[in-house]
């Protein structure tokens, strides 16, 4: 699963994201080994290093604190097996919801403004994503998404991206497979974003 939120793709999970206040995910399941039993078995978070907020105030700071924090290069197993825990909790919560087809991971349904109770309590273990990926965060975001859409484009995944760089379309029909995808994803990621 690849850590951008804005994938146009992968916007189940980003709702998810959103939703809950996830990414990227864009686009990002798994949770602990595929067992989706992480939280169970009291494994809690581990936390990735995050940068220093510059000592400047922001909003939802404190609803931040303590987050891990994902980066451009967690690996996608370390990015599934954080975003399992949340998920986790979500469930261990009382969250409906159920399995995708094909996947292991325990998903939450419908609307989380049912359960505002169970997603507050979960929050602090709810991945931030890469701050390179956050508009309000990377004064450059604009021109780093503009040269991952290039990048996107030259590795053979014809799209053309929103204006506001909050995502992207296919331009046609896909003929690179899902796993090629993903790892052009990943590479495009990692040579735009700085």
């Amino acid at each position: 699963m690849s850590i951008l939120t804005h994938r146009t793709r992968a916007a189940a999970l980003a709702g998810l994201g959103t939703a809950a206040a996830l990414s990227v995910l864009v686009a990002c399941g798994g949770g602990s080994g595929g067992g989706g039993n992480t939280a169970s078995k009291g494994k809690g978070v581990a936390s990735i290093a995050r940068p220093s907020a510059g000592g400047s105030a922001t909003p939802g700071a404190d609803s931040d604190a303590g987050r891990p924090q994902l980066r451009l290069d967690t690996s996608p197993a370390e990015q599934e097996r954080l975003t399992g825990v949340y998920l986790d909790c979500l469930r261990d919560h009382g969250v409906p919801g159920g399995h995708k087809p094909g996947s292991s991971q325990w998903f939450p349904g419908g609307s989380p403004d049912g359960n505002a109770t169970a997603y507050k309590a979960c929050l602090p273990k709810k991945p931030l994503q890469p701050p390179e990926l956050d508009p309000a965060k990377n004064p450059h975001y604009l021109d780093d998404f503009r040269a991952y859409v290039r990048c996107l484009n030259a590795g053979g995944l014809k799209v053309k991206g929103l204006s506001d760089g909050s995502g992207w379309n296919y331009d046609g029909t896909p003929t690179l497979s899902q796993s090629e995808q993903d790892a052009l994803d990943r590479r495009c990621t990692l040579k735009a974003y700085r």
